[in-house]
């Protein structure tokens, strides 16, 4: 099979790219693309490095094929990661391709084609691991160091990124040689700590953004779900597959073996960031939280015979042809077979929202500003139409990055258009001198929306505005606040206080 390794390789990629073409935005993809629009420092709910690549790869067409080269591009690099890995310490190029292979043919590689916040993540979590392992392995403190800045390059993408420095610290806590593991954790802090620092300096000059919504936003109402937990214990079995979990634990003494010998760390880099997942997971957890960590589970089967590796690709194989047949079936239908389907609304707004944005431009014109009540809606027409659309009186605690790039203040006075994909039940006569409603009707599927004219900043201010800072913009004290945009806009008064 590994004679073929270059046929398949391919065949993987053109899946992939038939893929990113075919299937339709989801809601993180739309979201986004429009913050890859404002190229910044940081973005509201996560780290810059998703924004810039998007910003980077969005400049070839506005299509999300063009963003959505970005994750095939990181599958290649894993792929190819794993061989090189593979070919250099174990000196067995059939097994490295083998080795590789096993993750090419895997769900887990083919159908990560969307552009999500994970995917910027996926990458450099993958290299940081690789680089560290490595520098171990060959007792060089300059691929340590790469490693380090490669974590930091991650930490720019997702705060999961910290599991990785966990890892590596309990892994160095079997080092030998206390002393050179100690030397070798400074050279690897050496490189990510800049990166730390000046995401942190960031959020001290912009109202804590991410450390609000991540740490405390987000986490306000959580409750214990014994569900998520038994969710979280299937998900491995997912990712993992049975078969190779069973061929893995009939190689448990040459794991333990190369463990011993510092050849393989990526079973810590594997099973720590997995363990303390399955911990959090009696609160909240999503299958897509897990995917940056499993690349190194495919490292663990270097010490699988060559028929059983043969046999877990085949296995494997299969078992993605079972995922990709149903959904290239689902995409050759008219989105009007789902049309009973609870959330059709959304499936219409992200395969036919050009038509959307058409009849909203044909109906309407330039007489209005573009609005929505959810940051979903917004950067789907925001995709489809190309123009800048406001979220007007979205309650969401997810996706406020439109606090920082619109200025309710300018609207004063201004006519707003304010689409839903569902009832609009919220009463928005209170901020406009009229408020009227209309719909469109695109696929069978109406959108309602609100043509408000007059809009009336001062009591959005004191309705809705002032609502939002106290339930997402109540920085703790412990926290300095260097400079606060949301502060500055609608309540300069707060630095006073």
């Amino acid at each position: 099979m590994e004679k073929h390794y270059t046929k398949i390789f391919i065949t993987v990629i053109g899946i992939k790219l038939l893929l990113a073409w075919l299937f339709p935005v989801i809601s993180d993809e739309v979201y986004w693309y429009t913050l890859g629009q404002h190229l910044d420092g940081n973005y509201y709910d996560h780290p810059p490095m998703t924004g810039w690549v998007i910003y980077a790869f969005s400049s070839l067409g506005s299509h999300i094929f063009y963003c959505r080269l970005f994750p095939i591009l990181c599958g290649i690099i894993v792929a190819l990661g794993i061989l090189l890995f593979v070919q250099r310490v174990y000196h067995d190029p059939v097994k490295a391709k083998l080795v590789s292979l096993a993750f090419l043919v895997a769900p887990l590689n083919i159908l990560f084609v969307p552009m999500l916040p994970d995917t910027a993540l996926f990458l450099f979590i993958f290299l940081s691991g690789m680089f560290f392992c490595y520098g171990i392995h060959r007792e060089k403190g300059v691929h340590i160091f790469i490693s380090g800045i490669l974590l930091g390059l991650a930490v720019l993408s997702k705060y999961f990124s910290g599991l990785l420095l966990i890892a590596i610290i309990f892994s160095l806590i079997f080092h030998p040689e206390k002393k050179r593991a100690i030397r070798y954790l400074l050279i690897f802090l050496a490189g990510a700590v800049p990166f730390v620092l000046l995401h942190l300096y960031w959020n001290y000059t912009h109202c804590w953004t991410n450390i609000m919504f991540n740490v405390i936003n987000r986490n306000r109402s959580i409750r214990m779900d014994y569900g998520g937990f038994m969710s979280y214990i299937a998900f491995q079995f997912y990712l993992t597959t049975p078969w190779c979990l069973l061929y893995i634990s009939r190689h448990r003494k040459e794991l333990k073996e190369a463990l011993k010998k510092y050849k393989n760390l990526f079973f810590w880099l594997y099973l720590i960031p997995i363990l303390i997942f399955g911990i959090v997971s009696f609160q909240e957890t999503g299958l897509h939280w897990y995917i940056a960590f499993y690349p190194f589970f495919f490292m663990l089967l270097v010490y699988l015979k060559k028929d059983e590796l043969i046999k877990t690709i085949k296995y494997t194989a299969l078992f993605s042809l079972i995922h990709i047949i149903p959904v290239f079936t689902v995409l050759s239908l008219p989105v009007e077979t789902f049309k009973n389907h609870e959330y059709y609304h959304d499936l219409v707004l992200c395969t036919h929202g050009d038509e959307l944005a058409e009849k909203i431009e044909e109906k309407y014109g330039d007489k209005y500003i573009l609005g929505t009540n959810g940051y979903y809606t917004s950067g789907a027409l925001n995709y489809f139409s190309g123009k800048n659309v406001i979220v007007f009186h979205d309650d969401s605690k997810f996706g406020r990055e439109d606090d920082k790039v619109t200025d309710f203040r300018e609207l004063d006075g201004k006519n707003i258009l304010i689409l839903s994909t569902l009832d609009i039940k919220d009463d928005y006569s209170i901020y406009f001198d009229r408020l009227r409603f209309d719909s469109i009707t695109i696929r069978e599927n109406r959108f309602n929306i609100a043509l408000g004219e007059g809009f009336n900043y001062k009591i959005y201010r004191d309705r809705f505005l002032t609502k939002a800072l106290e339930k997402w913009y109540d920085i703790p004290d412990y926290l300095p606040v260097g400079d606060c945009f949301f502060y500055n806009k609608y309540f300069p008064e707060r630095y006073n206080n």
